[in-house]
């Protein structure tokens, strides 16, 4: 578990994908996966199987495909770019502000609140 301290004197705690019941992951997933499905354009990664499904008759089960096929590629994702959840699997919105490929400063939220992660 991750501390987010706010520099309004607000706490969060976050939680890596890994920390997290696998209820709580496979919730994480979906929700992804849902996102996916919804903004998918024809440059989208998962575009491909969105066609295959359409051909056979079967569009309800894209969102099973892309599970199968693509959860790692997924898990991958979120690991490069250490996403935060809260315990009810809702990513937080934590920006790292990157200068030199390092970390200048971390924000938190819609307001860009400043914010330290321990």
């Amino acid at each position: 578990m991750k501390t987010i301290k706010l520099v309004n004197g607000e706490v969060r705690n976050g939680y890596s994908y890994n920390e997290l019941p696998e209820d709580i992951q496979d919730k994480i997933l979906n929700n992804w996966i849902n996102v996916d499905i919804e903004t998918m354009t024809e440059e989208s990664d998962y575009y491909y199987l969105a066609e295959k499904m359409e051909n056979m008759g079967t569009p309800w089960f894209l969102g099973e495909e892309i599970y199968k096929h693509h959860k790692n590629d997924i898990l991958e994702i979120i690991e490069i770019n250490k996403y935060l959840f809260n315990d009810e699997g809702e990513m937080l919105p934590i920006l790292y502000h990157m200068i030199d490929n390092k970390i200048d400063h971390i924000t938190y939220g819609k307001k860009d609140i400043i914010c330290t992660i321990q």
